[in-house]
């Protein structure tokens, strides 16, 4: 998971008055940065401390350093730790260093200067600066990712074995986050990041200048499917279901309250000239217009208008009735907290809505007149305080699981 560092975790709404500091419906100062584009091959390796076991060795074992690529960044909240220099994180590399004392020896500010100060001495050249600590660890912005592959060289030579009482037990990439509570990953095969990024922020401009409930991820692979989409339908088409309207599994609506009226056009003649409409059974004209990617990319998204305040309405549709209470006690259980649920359209549309803060909502969704396809690329995100659902752990700080529908999900923490 990676997201915009913003000062509200859930972005920027445009819902103010429109400005002359404006471009685009973005804040000049975020530019392209409205949704965040993450890239699997700038991810660098980290360096560890491998245990093996060693009969001959003090304790029975002994240690191999050892370096290898991490699936994800490891995520800090934007507020980490103290700070020890009035650098701003912005361009560059965040480093995370791990320490293991060698005597009883605790980190405070004080030593904490000095030890990050002697890990640079003896690391020689390493273009870098410690900005954070904590009574582990140390945080160091580096000019780029070559700055960093110098300090883990430093510390596959042992150059960092013994740095004033504590030994350099780990260095691993990581980033400032400041996520909100669900969001929606796009991957994409390599190349095609910015074109992707660039199609988003001409939608949802208009609406937020830092939109942190979608993100775009740029996998390693340019033949990994994340291109394409897989268009399955499961058998033949229900009675009354529109067989062109073939949705996503997962969408966005973008809630607009009254003074960005203008804003609601903006986005809904954006979506118009190149996405497709979906028309809904039974729709009136209050409800909100979905609109789904030609290409099969990207997760629906809906504009509703009259909204009390501008806000996002995150969904998952369910394909089989019968799993409908299944997948909502699925993401009651993600969410750890009750539905407040209710039955529409004479008991065939089903809705159970998790409140996730006053601006944000997440539906688990039954349409029966909807045909959805297999959305691969498409994985909600759900920001726990700890792992307690089974699935596979990515790293420290991710978990992948899926729900009953197989749709993809990925639990993370945030380090504090």
């Amino acid at each position: 998971m990676a997201s915009l560092v913003t000062e509200d975790c859930e972005g920027i709404f445009n819902d103010r008055e429109e400005g002359s500091d404006e471009v685009d419906g973005a804040p000049a100062s975020y530019g392209t940065r409205g949704i965040f584009l993450g890239k699997d091959a700038d991810i660098p390796p980290k360096y560890f401390l491998h245990k093996i076991f060693s009969p001959f060795s003090e304790g029975m074992q002994s240690f191999q350093r050892r370096s290898e690529k991490p699936p994800k960044l490891k995520l800090l909240h934007k507020d980490w730790g103290h700070t020890m220099s009035a650098t701003v994180a912005g361009e560059g590399r965040l480093g995370l260093v791990c320490l293991e004392p060698l005597g009883p020896l605790t980190l405070n500010e004080d030593h904490a200067k000095k030890v990050s100060e002697t890990i640079m001495s003896q690391a020689k050249d390493v273009q870098c600066e410690p900005i954070r600590w904590n009574p582990t660890n140390l945080l160091y912005l580096f000019k780029d990712n070559e700055a960093y592959l110098d300090l883990g060289k430093a510390f596959s030579n042992g150059q960092l074995d013994e740095v004033m009482g504590f030994k350099v037990v780990k260095i691993e990439p990581a980033m400032f986050v400041n996520p909100p509570k669900c969001l929606v990953e796009v991957e994409t095969a390599a190349g095609q990041g910015e074109d992707l990024q660039g199609a988003l922020l001409h939608v949802i401009a208009p609406f937020s200048g830092a939109f942190p409930f979608l993100t775009v991820r740029e996998a390693n692979s340019t033949d990994n499917g994340a291109a394409t989409s897989n268009n399955r339908e499961d058998g033949p088409p229900a009675k009354n279901r529109r067989t062109e309207d073939v949705v996503p599994p997962i969408s966005l609506t973008l809630s607009f309250p009254g003074n960005m009226q203008s804003r609601a056009t903006q986005v809904n003649e954006r979506l118009a000239s190149s996405w497709r409409r979906v028309n809904f059974p039974d729709q009136t004209e209050t409800d909100p217009a979905f609109y789904v990617d030609e290409r099969g990319r990207l997760p629906a998204i809906g504009v509703a208008t009259g909204a009390p305040a501008a806000g996002v309405k995150l969904s998952v549709f369910v394909q089989d009735e019968a799993k409908f209470a299944e997948m909502a006690g699925f993401y009651a259980k993600v969410l750890g907290t009750d539905a407040m649920e209710r039955v529409t359209k004479e008991g065939q549309s089903k809705v159970s809505m998790f409140p996730l803060s006053p601006r944000a909502e997440f539906y688990v969704i039954r349409q029966p007149a909807l045909n959805l396809r297999t959305a691969s690329n498409l994985t909600l995100y759900f920001q726990v305080s700890g792992f307690t659902l089974p699935g596979r752990r990515v790293g420290d700080d991710h978990m992948e699981l899926t729900d009953p529908e197989g749709n993809k999900v990925v639990l993370f923490t945030v380090g504090k």
